[in-house]
């Protein structure tokens, strides 16, 4: 795929959403669950990710890491109870880089919820243009 300095979306922020997925209840003492996958084709720079609650089970608390192979970029905790709406997010200090070819992946660990809660999880990021897309 051709990309140019002249394209319109350069350097805007953009959005990924992983796949919504269960908050079901998970390992206590591992990220058991691989909740989405986001392939890289070119190099991105990760601003933030949030995930919001997008249905309401019964409940409990659910833990959520971004990592990018076994590097941990991020986690997000829900509280007791999140209702259908509730969003957490993170913004990073410092803009994570990655490359092409890696992989970034959502992790759901360390849950007690009830697997009618689902959750919906967003990576905010810029693709990051190299001298070769000119």
């Amino acid at each position: 795929m051709t990309r140019s300095y002249s394209d319109p979306s350069y350097g805007s922020k953009k959005l990924f959403s992983f796949t919504r997925v269960s908050m079901g209840t998970r390992s206590d003492d591992a990220e058991i669950v691989e909740g989405g996958r986001m392939e890289l084709e070119h190099p991105i720079t990760v601003l933030g990710w949030n995930i919001t609650c997008d249905a309401t089970g019964d409940g409990g608390t659910s833990m959520w890491t971004l990592r990018d192979g076994t590097t941990i970029l991020g986690t997000l905790n829900f509280v007791t109870n999140p209702t259908t709406g509730t969003t957490v997010s993170a913004a990073f200090a410092t803009p994570t880089t990655l490359s092409t070819g890696d992989t970034l992946r959502l992790y759901s660990a360390t849950s007690v919820a009830d697997p009618g809660s689902f959750a919906l999880a967003r990576v905010e990021y810029r693709e990051a243009f190299v001298e070769s897309d000119s």
